[in-house]
């Protein structure tokens, strides 16, 4: 009797999963902090950081324009410089706005006051400049700007500029903190690594001592569940056997008897009941063929009296008929040379593949390849192919059986369609 392993290997498990809740709390923890950190300082300094550059370039650009206002030769107006002033206003503000929202909570209140306060003044100057170009000489606007306009954009840059500095040194001091605590985390992985690893020496050592007998029993199961398989095809043959005789014998004989009798009834009786009798001859006669047909498919004598090849060539039609579903056949260049009792089941495992083909594949189309030297069957359609994570059905676990018994492959390919390969090797 082998002892269970299930104690000491539940045991194992405990302290593991205690080990790993441990160190993924302290990582998910320092993952935390690290980005608060890039989040809340470094990104923010940067987003921030860029729309000092832009409020810059914006002062820049008034500055300009405030130095060709002054450098105005010709007769056009310096009133008319206010679409300009107006665009680069709008620039400003719009700067402003998503600046201080970036800063906001970690800037001094002080100086964020300033700033906003210097802005208001500078344009309140603006606006007093405009308002001085459309009412008084060339000359009062020029002293105005020169006095009073160009200081004022001279604070506010070198204002934005201590505040990139400031930015850059919470940027590398974050900077700093991340570094930090990614050595950190590195150090533990280091450590949670080498304790990961004892244990998991351990967890093997038990399960390849307990699972070596574990599986020489799960063989001999799988040994005992291929006989018992093998077994239960071979009985379903001989019910299939059974039942195609029954149905060609019996069922065949009454028919055929019934129809000679509705010939000869037919033959004496009143004109008027000749057709009804000709009619219903026709449906007797019907039933018979689709009896001789299903006794022919369930136990298809044509694979022991004329082989594989021809057994397929004869069922393809029949599966035509009976679906509407076109087969584009490739058949061997030689017929393959293969006992009754091997080719019922390369046969068996062709009827359920374009079973499925019918059921599930919802095509108009299926091509049937069968080529020897070794054995090779491949039936492929275009269909919807397989789901990811289907389970196989009877109809496939089936047909894998008697692949076994004939010491063959069989590999289904579900892409674009499905594809179902019997290869059998030679012997």
């Amino acid at each position: 009797m082998v002892r269970s392993p299930s104690g000491r290997l539940a045991a194992g498990l405990v302290v593991t999963l205690a080990i790993i809740l441990a160190y993924a709390g302290y990582t998910l923890n320092s993952v935390r902090r690290m980005r608060e950190v890039q989040t809340g300082i470094v990104d923010q300094n940067r987003k921030a950081a860029l729309q000092l550059i832009r409020i810059q370039a914006d002062l820049n650009a008034l500055a300009l324009a405030l130095r060709d206002m002054q450098d105005q030769t010709s007769e056009y107006p310096l009133s008319a410089w206010g679409a300009q002033l107006s665009r680069v206003r709008e620039n400003l503000d719009d700067a402003m706005r998503v600046e201080s929202a970036l800063a906001a909570g970690r800037r001094d209140p002080q100086q964020a006051a300033y700033l906003e306060n210097s802005f208001r003044q500078l344009w309140a100057a603006v606006d007093r400049m405009q308002s001085m170009a459309r009412e008084q000489p060339a000359a009062a606007v020029t002293a105005f700007i020169r006095g009073t306009l160009e200081p004022q954009l001279q604070a506010l840059t070198s204002l934005t500029a201590r505040l990139l500095v400031q930015n850059n040194a919470e940027e590398q001091r974050a900077g700093e903190q991340v570094a930090g605590i990614y050595n950190e985390i590195e150090r533990n992985a280091y450590a949670f690594l080498a304790i990961s690893l004892g244990l998991a020496a351990a967890v093997s050592l038990a399960m390849i001592r307990s699972n070596r007998v574990l599986f020489e029993q799960l063989a001999r199961l799988s040994d005992q569940r291929r006989d018992l398989a093998q077994q239960l095809i071979a009985a379903q043959e001989s019910t299939l056997r059974t039942v195609s005789r029954d149905l060609h014998d019996e069922f065949g004989q009454i028919l055929t008897a019934v129809g000679s009798m509705l010939s000869r009834a037919g033959r004496s009786a009143p004109a008027a009941f000749t057709e009804q009798m000709q009619e219903t001859k026709a449906v007797v006669q019907e039933t018979l063929d689709k009896v001789r047909a299903l006794s022919q498919a369930l136990q298809p004598v044509i694979v022991e009296e004329q082989g594989l090849a021809a057994a397929v060539e004869w069922y393809l039609p029949v599966f035509e008929r009976q679906t509407g579903i076109a087969v584009r056949y490739q058949g061997p260049a030689a017929p393959p040379a293969m006992e009754a009792g091997q080719a019922i089941h390369v046969f068996r495992i062709l009827q359920e593949a374009l079973n499925n083909v019918a059921r599930h594949a919802g095509v108009s189309e299926v091509t049937v390849e069968l080529r020897d030297e070794p054995l090779r069957l491949r039936v492929a359609d275009g269909g919807r192919g397989m789901a990811p994570k289907a389970t196989p059905g009877v109809g496939l676990a089936g047909m894998r059986e008697r692949a076994a018994i004939l010491g063959g492959t069989l590999r289904i390919e579900s892409d674009g369609g499905t594809t179902i390969v019997l290869e059998v090797p030679r012997g």
